[in-house]
């Protein structure tokens, strides 16, 4: 039942009544909420409360919020926190520090996640830094240094897990040298396969310290096949299951991005065959596609 490994975004700040159809009749696995949903912490409680009450189960929720321009609700303490690259900043000055500040700002993000009922958020973002690469990532990432990516990202992913939230580590195999922007574009990347595996060395540190959930990038490593790697068996089966040993979920990158083409259903279809278990619809569009499709 491809529904069930759906996480949809929603129109607005309450439910449509075509989405109370959906949610009830043929419930997705979670939804995911932007700018457009969130008005009050009041208001975001009821809109995940009613969600719940539509499916009958419990729904998972999901959210971007990184710190920095990644910030969905605004206001405190998410539209306060510092960008991952000042804690980069932070991290050579002085790296227990740096550690220590991540784990708390995350944790106390998390905690107010919690309480307004998500369950998981999408961070933290595991991309190497590269001043040539495009702008998306840019001062999303902690650093150009495997090691200090590794470290900071760690203390991001144990703050929202103390706090009950679940980690979502982006985006695999690594999108800081991409020379374009997924969301509007096909990035690609040239660089040797060997460069790509060392540089997603964050994921299997992370894996192993307990990171559950991996969002692919919709990015083509030119050196390796010639998809992106949201929808490409190489990249979800070999290297992040077999290679890296993840027995956790592979989320694909947002299906309605220029990155996976044009057509939701057939993206969605491919990204479940490669191995992404989560399928991301996060545009009204899309999900309106997505379900006329099931």
């Amino acid at each position: 039942m491809m529904h069930e490994h759906l996480i949809i975004g929603l129109e607005g700040t309450e439910l449509t009544e075509q989405e109370r159809i959906w949610l009830k009749e043929k419930p997705p696995l979670g939804v995911i909420l932007f700018a457009r949903n969130t008005e009050s912490p009041e208001q975001v409680k009821a809109l995940l409360a009613e969600v719940r009450a539509c499916t009958g189960q419990a729904t998972w929720a999901a959210i971007d919020e990184e710190g920095g321009r990644v910030n969905r609700m605004p206001w405190a303490p998410f539209n306060q926190r510092r960008h991952a690259a000042e804690y980069g900043v932070m991290y050579e000055r002085n790296a227990g520090t740096a550690v220590q500040a991540v784990y708390q700002d995350s944790f106390v993000a998390g905690e107010a996640l919690k309480e307004l009922g998500f369950t998981h958020n999408c961070a933290p973002v595991l991309d190497l830094f590269h001043a040539d690469g495009h702008d998306i990532i840019g001062k999303r990432a902690y650093g150009a240094d495997v090691a200090q990516v590794a470290a900071l990202a760690t203390a991001c992913m144990r703050g929202l897990h103390d706090a009950g939230i679940e980690a979502v580590g982006k985006h695999f195999p690594g999108h800081g040298r991409a020379n374009a922007d997924s969301h509007v574009a096909v990035p690609e990347v040239h660089a040797p396969l060997a460069s790509i595996l060392e540089e997603a060395e964050p994921f299997a540190r992370l894996i192993a310290e307990g990171l559950k959930h991996v969002m692919t990038a919709h990015v083509i490593y030119t050196d390796a096949v010639k998809d992106v790697a949201t929808v490409s068996p190489f990249w979800a089966r070999h290297v992040l299951r077999e290679r890296m040993g993840f027995f956790g979920s592979v989320w694909s990158d947002d299906l309605c991005m220029k990155g996976v083409g044009e057509d939701v259903p057939s993206a969605a279809s491919a990204a479940l065959k490669a191995g992404c278990d989560i399928l991301l619809v996060c545009l009204p569009e899309g999900v309106r596609q997505m379900y006329a499709h099931l």
